[in-house]
């Protein structure tokens, strides 16, 4: 048998998806040949897998009896083990009430305190003399018009900064 054929039923044997026959032939290979030495640790496993294939092995009187009960009580515990438990669920219900009452009451405060933000209160004058009013609103104007310009001019400063940038960049990029 070719050393190619012995690596293919090599690798099946190992997946599972040889037959009795083919598992036969590798044996007898295995035994009568010289093997190659990439393949002598592949021979002791293989020998020493099927070293009791030949032998018929007893079983002991009872085994099933053993393992049908080691199993019953696996089952049994697994059931204990992912079985509700009662304590777990009292403090899921008690936590469920005590979210529920928090919610109520939170809502009872929104409510209780939104109707009094609702009607704002009543503007008061602030000045007493319509003339000093008028003298305080133009020097409030007269600021706001000061700061404004300023800030007008210092835009314009800037987007002439910017125009000779652009304008340098450009003659860069021509270049």
């Amino acid at each position: 048998m070719k050393v190619e054929e012995i690596e293919r039923l090599l690798a099946e044997f190992y997946e599972g998806n040889t037959t009795e026959s083919q598992e036969e032939a590798l044996r007898d290979y295995f035994r009568t040949t010289e093997v190659p030495e990439h393949l002598q640790k592949d021979k002791e496993i293989f020998l020493s897998l099927n070293q009791g294939a030949d032998r018929d092995v007893e079983v002991p009187a009872g085994l099933g009896d053993k393992l049908s009960r080691l199993i019953d009580e696996k089952a049994e515990e697994e059931q204990r083990f992912f079985r509700p438990n009662k304590s777990r669920r009292n403090w899921h219900w008690i936590g469920s009430v005590a979210a529920t009452i928090l919610v109520i009451i939170g809502i009872g405060y929104g409510v209780e305190n939104l109707g009094k933000d609702v009607c704002p209160p009543t503007p008061q004058d602030t000045f007493s003399d319509p003339e000093e009013a008028y003298q305080v609103l133009q020097a409030t104007l007269i600021e706001v018009s000061t700061n404004l310009n300023q800030g007008i001019a210092q835009v314009k400063e800037t987007q002439m900064d910017m125009k000779k940038v652009n304008q340098e960049v450009k003659k860069e990029m021509q270049r």
